[in-house]
């Protein structure tokens, strides 16, 4: 997806996690530029009718950003930033460090690198590191009301089914099990407050509601159950993703051991490897340049944030209070300054300011 402004101006590389998007992103703006966005492989219309899962990996998507983005740049001259959000984040990363040469700046949003197929850091960070005790034991006891009140809740699923047209390959039972297990996850992920939380005894429609805002049922629906398949296989092979705390409330699933591998393909196989991703993390925390990285406090993912050495061409910036929509905007006026400064310096342009 390219939108143009001109051959005389500084160029965006959109490196997408997941489908591609159409919205002109912050660094495009912020730098008046041209913008080329690349969806990842295997996503929406980059999808082949039949998937060899073994090539879904992130040297296989580095060589196809690179294939596009060197063909594309023999038009667009000028300095090229490449920028991405949560997995499209890591992947701009993955990208300056397989082709160093083809990038003069890289601003990095919310892009998590974890180091297992079940990365304990965002347990740990979502029971101990953020909000107070008393916000943690709302959550806990939020995801009790949600076990509690299963029955009037199917009755809101099938009712959501049937108007929606659509229905839930993993069953009625299991989606309760997994929206209360992953509850707390979401809930700092996405930056919401505890005074959001429905109290105790709140009715069925109150905490359906509060769920669906949250981790939303349709997550769990044949349309995005099937649209997400990649996504799980890349999680649970090479990429790593998370797992569920279920302290204090296993006694009241009737699926125990829930896991993410529940949502990949059935016809690949699934061992995981993180060696790609260990070596990655190991040479971006010293090797990047020329990059911004910007994370929000309370997100679930910046326990997997990069932590690189300090230098004066890598920023990173910690949103506090601030969840995974973080971005630029968001920070302050010194800080959104520096990363005028920077930019201006590293892409030979003027900025505009948000």
């Amino acid at each position: 997806m390219l939108h143009h402004k001109g051959l005389k101006k500084a160029n965006v590389l959109v490196t997408e996690g997941y489908q591609v998007g159409t919205r002109v992103n912050e660094p495009s703006l912020i730098l008046d530029a041209n913008q080329l966005a690349i969806e990842y492989r295997f996503y929406a219309d980059s999808r082949p009718e039949k998937i060899d899962w073994k090539l879904l990996n992130h040297d296989q998507a580095m060589k196809d950003i690179y294939s596009i983005h060197k063909i594309i740049k023999k038009l667009y001259k000028n300095r090229w930033c490449a920028t991405g959000i949560s997995k499209g984040g890591t992947t701009c990363i993955l990208y300056q460090l397989s082709y160093p040469k083809m990038l003069d700046a890289t601003i990095s949003y919310v892009g998590p690198f974890p180091n297992a197929q079940e990365d304990k850091r965002t347990i740990t960070h979502y029971t101990s590191k953020i909000g107070t005790e008393e916000c943690r034991k709302k959550i806990k006891d939020f995801q009790i009301q949600i076990l509690n009140n299963r029955k009037d809740l199917i009755l809101e699923l099938d009712s959501l089914a049937y108007n929606e047209n659509t229905s839930f390959p993993i069953g009625v039972n299991k989606v309760i099990d997994y929206a209360a297990a992953e509850y707390p996850f979401s809930f700092w992920q996405w930056g919401f407050s505890c005074d959001e939380i429905p109290q105790n005894g709140s009715s069925a429609e109150e905490i359906f509601n509060h769920v669906e805002e949250i981790v939303d049922f349709n997550y769990y629906d044949e349309k995005q159950c099937a649209q997400f398949l990649p996504a799980y296989y890349q999680f649970m092979t090479e990429y790593g993703y998370y797992g569920f705390d279920t302290t204090g409330i296993s006694h009241l699933l009737s699926h125990k051991n829930l896991t993410n591998l529940t949502f990949c393909p059935k016809d690949a196989a699934l061992h995981y490897d993180g060696t790609y991703m260990k070596e990655m993390t190991r040479k971006a925390e010293r090797k990047i340049k020329n990059t911004i990285l910007i994370y929000g406090e309370n997100d679930t993912w910046t326990a997997c944030a990069l932590e690189p050495r300090k230098t004066a061409n890598v920023l990173k910036y910690v949103k506090s209070g601030g969840g995974h929509r973080t971005r630029i905007r968001n920070l302050n006026s010194n800080e959104k300054n520096q990363i005028y400064s920077s930019l201006q310096k590293w892409m030979k342009v003027k900025t505009v300011a948000l």
